[in-house]
């Protein structure tokens, strides 16, 4: 009479060959129980071969607690164990510094004394998105350069050429400059794909103000709400205001006239308002259809809703 045993065998058989065979990290563990209830520690049970000899680094792992093993375990690891233990899946990626290594981690209850481990190693994606990070830092860093190296031939081109020659291609060197700031900002910081708004036109007014201004007469004037924005949303941003404060500076205060150009950002219920305003005659100045103001208009179109008014002197809304 068959008694099943075979059978079972088998089954563990096969069980026994997955195990030992996988490519990931699998621990099975038995929870320790503190005083108040909670997950104090656990021991481990059984692991198979790629657990002890990459994520543990030893062999000697079976049979022993985890805090033996690893004295310096963070306690927020045996809380996570803890939620598994109490049947709620837990997963996360974990930073093996020690080994040097990323890992997947899932847990999951086995049963009412024992929850599982299981270990994928993610290290070649991490090291291939670090890599790519590092490209982008220095393509922007070269873009940086290169712009940097466009606006200054611009400026010299103009030193022999007319006035009305001159004045453009100064215009031109500032809209490229813009730029450069916004490339300047995305290789010095961790994330590159976005930038806050406050730091970058901070830095675009201090380059502005050294270009623009002589003397106390007029000064440029920022105060932002922080807020993040795409690296593309920056580019037009960023060339919307420098045409706006150059045009200030230069049209507002005609005949020695003292002033201020003020770029306030707020946030609000329907999104974020950019305001850039000065102390001059008024908004006519700023209907015609030069190519400062088509260019306004043009990036302005593909960031949100703007409009042109006056309070005492020019005005311009834009948001988003």
């Amino acid at each position: 009479m068959d008694d099943g045993t075979s059978n079972d065998e088998g089954i563990e058989g096969r069980y026994r060959a997955v195990f030992d065979n996988m490519s990931e990290g699998f621990v099975v563990c038995e929870a320790i129980v503190g005083a108040d209830g909670r997950l104090a520690d656990y021991w481990i049970r059984e692991a198979n071969p790629v657990f002890r000899s990459r994520v543990a680094g030893a062999d000697d792992v079976i049979g022993r607690r985890q805090l033996e093993v690893r004295p310096d375990t963070d306690p927020r690891w045996i809380s996570a164990c803890g939620r598994a233990f109490a049947g709620k899946p837990v997963r996360f990626e974990f930073a093996d510094v020690e080994g040097g290594r990323w890992y997947d981690v899932h847990m999951m209850r086995l049963s009412n004394t024992q929850f599982g481990q299981f270990f994928i190693d993610v290290t070649a994606r991490h090291r291939a998105a670090e890599r790519q990070a590092e490209l982008f830092v220095d393509l922007n860093h070269r873009v940086k350069n290169n712009l940097a190296i466009v606006a200054s031939l611009l400026m010299l081109q103009g030193r022999s050429e007319g006035p009305q020659v001159a004045q453009a291609l100064a215009k031109a060197a500032d809209r490229i400059s813009s730029i450069s700031d916004l490339h300047t900002m995305l290789y010095q910081q961790q994330v590159h794909d976005s930038v806050q708004l406050q730091p970058y036109l901070g830095g675009l007014v201090e380059r502005l103000s050294e270009s623009l201004l002589d003397g106390d007469r007029i000064t440029i004037e920022i105060a932002c709400d922080p807020v993040e924005v795409s690296a593309e949303q920056a580019v037009s941003i960023g060339l919307i205001v420098n045409e706006l404060v150059t045009n200030s500076v230069k049209h507002a205060f005609k005949d020695s006239k003292r002033g201020a150009v003020r770029i306030s950002g707020r946030k609000d219920a329907a999104g974020y308002r950019l305001r850039v305003e000065d102390d001059g005659p008024g908004i006519d100045r700023l209907a015609d259809e030069g190519l400062g103001m088509r260019l306004i208009k043009s990036l302005a179109s593909g960031l949100g809703e703007v409009r042109w008014g006056a309070d005492g002197g020019a005005v311009v809304d834009l948001h988003w």
